[in-house]
């Protein structure tokens, strides 16, 4: 439970006063002994049910787990930053599940009732979930008229041309895993802020105050990683497919990739011996491998170059152990970057 100032200071005023009063005299063996302690126990009980009543009253308590505004997101980055500004003020239900391949999910009719039924639906972008529209769009007629739901688009392309990441901006070949920047997690951020306070004004001030904490989170795990791969001897690291663009721009390495920005392709043999011989000719000697998608190519050159595996997690979704042990956002951004210094060679 989270008290505001108002909540604790209601709190400290009663544990005051019921301090300040003499409950047990020093003999019961009077009338006027009993009939204090009688008087005094029943002002403490009286007290206690105020303070309790004037808690739960103020504004700024969070309701109970199951908060009123439904929320529907496509993949795992969207639902962590959703419940930690959201709190216990929301419910968040993901459409891809754990352990799945997000670029293989298409929505079931099911899904798009959900989403229907739900106060806000927050997705990437086009580029990574092309079905997002179609299913808001099938979504808003169900709604009709009635309490239509809220479709948020957390990637914006500033410009065309733009640089993202090594990738071009295009609505066709952008790289959406912009959250494994975290700083670009915070521009993602702001607009499920945004929009959770357009479907529930009242909460504006929870949702401001939690969203600023995760902006402090979101900045220390920005440093953290800096820190650990700012000194390497190595600039690239093999990986199974082309999504941490956003990673490698902003913490200064590159990326060599056995597929492209779909795992689904794999590259061509000319593409494949072209990559044996970058890892030859630079030293490297870790391949970064998912810990969802077939690892089949990345162990065929591990097996031919020598090199070790490690996991690199793009994060779309969480494995099943992940989401059973509870390990967050946070956790595996600060795994992948051990993975990195690791791989990168650095001190």
């Amino acid at each position: 439970m989270h008290f505001s100032d108002t909540q604790y200071h209601i709190l400290r005023a009663t544990l005051t006063l019921i301090n300040s009063l003499p409950i047990f005299p020093k003999s019961m063996s009077d009338t006027t002994s009993q009939k204090n302690f009688s008087r005094n126990a029943l002002l403490v009980l009286l007290l206690v049910a105020i303070s309790v009543v004037a808690i739960a009253c103020d504004g700024d308590l969070d309701p109970p787990p199951g908060g009123e505004v439904t929320v529907i997101t496509t993949t795992y980055p969207l639902t962590f930053l959703s419940e930690k500004i959201g709190g216990n003020r929301i419910t968040v239900n993901q459409l891809t599940k754990p352990g799945v391949e997000a670029h293989d999910f298409e929505p079931a009719p099911s899904d798009v009732r959900a989403i229907s039924d739900s106060d806000l639906f927050i997705y990437n972008h086009p580029s990574f979930e092309s079905w997002a529209l179609n299913a808001a769009a099938a979504a808003s007629d169900a709604d009709g008229d009635d309490s239509p739901t809220v479709t948020v688009q957390t990637i914006n392309l500033e410009s065309a041309g733009e640089d993202h990441g090594g990738q071009a901006v295009d609505d066709s070949t952008f790289d959406a895993h912009v959250w494994l920047n975290p700083l670009k997690a915070q521009k993602q951020a702001d607009r499920i802020l945004s929009a959770l306070i357009e479907v529930d004004p009242e909460g504006a001030q929870i949702y401001t105050r939690n969203a600023d904490g995760l902006d402090v989170e979101l900045q220390a795990l920005d440093d953290l990683i800096n820190k650990q791969i700012s000194s390497c001897e190595l600039d690239s690291v093999v990986v199974s497919h082309l999504a941490f663009g956003h990673m490698a721009e902003r913490y200064g390495f590159e990326q060599i990739g056995l597929a492209g920005l779909s795992p689904e392709f794999e590259s061509g043999p000319a593409q494949i011996a072209g990559v044996i011989k970058k890892i030859n000719e630079l030293g490297i000697s870790h391949i970064m491998q998912e810990p969802i998608v077939s690892n089949r190519l990345a162990e065929t050159v591990a097996a031919e170059t020598g090199a070790e595996l490690l996991s690199l997690h793009p994060l779309e979704v969480r494995t099943s152990e992940q989401a059973s042990t509870g390990l967050d956002y946070l956790d595996i951004m600060k795994s992948n970057a051990d993975a990195l210094q690791t791989a990168l060679r650095c001190s």
